[in-house]
């Protein structure tokens, strides 16, 4: 049964300095607990509907907590959840943890946690595993961005780091989206390369700008004004993977 410390605890996780600090973070809903329950990270705590667990019971170091919907939309982001909640561990990704022998998605100042949430789940459909985010992107253990990539954040590793650092240990030619760029079909994407996305309302920052080798642009046939970032990322990923 949880006690009221279990409640005020689960809770304290919905803001980043708790997560922060307990190096703990909110996974909800049947899809991304179950993904959750089968990737590497260390489960805390599972508390769902007896429904949930008939279900979906998994053995594990885990505890089991069995809740109603009313106190798991309490306890969490969403307005209604009838299935469940889990605690996880963080992980602490590195600069060492990144293999420069491969494709390397850059996110700059992306801070919408519906988009960051969606690139980690459309690089995952195109089998890239690995994203740097700078700073003062949308916070990858955010709940908003877990939800969002629908299981896919158990698959991708994510860098936070200061970019400038990030470009000190790549020696990749790196790429940026940018509406005057280089058309894409003319970009030879055969040697493993950085692609930066910035955010819809300012773009990558004039410090990034230093490191790019090229900028790229989707063409555009309509009236549109832009694409959201969201897209954009999966118009080039798929690019990239038809490029190989």
């Amino acid at each position: 049964m949880l006690s009221r410390k279990d409640q005020k605890f689960i809770k304290s996780l919905k803001v980043k300095k708790y997560r922060t600090r307990e190096e703990c973070f909110l996974v909800e809903g049947a899809k991304n607990v179950q993904e959750l329950l089968n990737s590497s990270f260390k489960v805390e705590m599972v508390i769902g509907t007896e429904n949930f667990f008939s279900l979906n019971m998994k053995s594990g170091n885990h505890r089991n907590e069995i809740a109603n919907a009313d106190l798991l939309s309490q306890l969490g982001t969403f307005k209604s959840n009838e299935d469940c909640i889990a605690i996880a561990k963080m992980k602490n990704w590195t600069l060492s943890d990144v293999k420069f022998d491969e494709h390397i998605f850059v996110l700059d100042g992306v801070g919408d946690p519906g988009n960051v949430g969606t690139i980690i789940r459309t690089l995952d459909w195109f089998g890239f595993n690995q994203i740097i985010l700078s700073p003062d992107c949308a916070e990858f253990y955010h709940p908003k961005v877990i939800n969002s990539t629908m299981g896919s954040f158990t698959r991708i590793n994510a860098v936070t780091v200061d970019l400038e650092t990030f470009f000190k240990h790549s020696e990749h030619k790196a790429y940026a989206a940018d509406m005057k760029g280089a058309e894409l079909a003319t970009v030879d994407f055969n040697s493993p390369s950085v692609i930066i996305m910035g955010s819809e309302s300012h773009g990558i920052s004039e410090d990034t700008r230093n490191h790019v080798s090229q900028f790229v642009t989707i063409p555009q046939y309509g009236k549109a004004e832009s694409l959201n970032v969201g897209v954009a990322t999966g118009i080039l990923a798929a690019h990239l993977r038809m490029s190989r």
